[in-house]
Formats: C-alpha cells, structure tokens, sequence
C-alpha cells in the first residue's frame, strides 16, 4: 500500500471515528426524531441565520426532494419556520423556531465537548497548527465540494 493511501485510510477512520462519537453525544441529549440529516440541515441553517433551500443544497450532498422532504419534517415538528420573500413570491427564507435553536445550539455545544475531549492533550501550539491546516485544507481553492 502506497504512502497517501496509508493517510486516506488514517483520515477516513477519524472522521469516522469522529462521527460515530458525536452521534452518540447526540443520542443522549437530541430528540430522537432529529436525524443526522435533520440536524445536520438545522446547524446550516443556525450558521446562516435565515438561507433558502439553495443555501442548504450548496452545503449538502441531498438531492433537491430528499432535502425539502427533511426540511418539510423539520416544519411538520416546529423546528424551522418558512417565510416567503414580500419582494420575490418564489424564494422561501428558512429561519429555526426557538426549539429549532434550542437543538441547533445543543449539538453545536456536544461537537465543541467532543472537540475540547479530543484536542486536551496537545498543546497549544499542536492544536494553533491543525486548525491552521483545516482552514487551509477547506480553502475554497484547495476542497471543491
């Protein structure tokens, strides 16, 4: 096995890792109705404020139905609020109800509890220098997604 398939394999068992460990954060505080999909879409729409359904959809790996038919659950469950644009009758803005922020802010919070676990033993200086590469790894240039 060549060199960089070595750190795929390592890169892709943390993210992994990372994932199962912030679903199961998840599982003891989130309502269970809210999928990973679900609050997903719902921590798009808290880092936004109010987006469309084209904001989500630049964000996420859904087709445009499977996205409106989370979205139209997140609705159906008071999550999220839909308001038509008074100036543009086709564009829908989607902002989170209370309860919708209340669940947004909780994963947010459980993924900066996992964060805080995962980085306690490194320095300050490690933990300066791996964000540095994240942000230059999600450099709009350097990760098309």
């Amino acid at each position: 096995m060549q060199h960089f398939e070595l750190e795929a394999s390592l890169l892709d068992h943390a993210l992994t890792k990372y994932l199962k460990a912030a679903k199961q954060i998840d599982e003891e505080n989130i309502p269970k109705n809210v999928t990973n999909v679900k609050g997903f879409i719902l921590r798009i729409i808290y880092r936004h404020q109010s987006c469309t359904v084209k904001n989500i959809l630049q964000e996420v790996s859904l087709s445009p139905s499977a996205t409106t038919t989370a979205l139209n659950h997140l609705e159906d469950e008071g999550l999220i609020i839909r308001s038509r644009n008074n100036n543009d009758r086709r564009t829908v803005w989607i902002e989170l109800s209370e309860s919708g922020e209340q669940v947004a802010k909780q994963m947010i919070d459980n993924r900066q509890q996992l964060v805080n676990q995962l980085f306690n033993h490194l320095s300050e200086e490690d933990k300066k220098t791996f964000f540095e590469l994240i942000e230059k790894m999600m450099d709009e240039y350097t990760l098309k997604a």
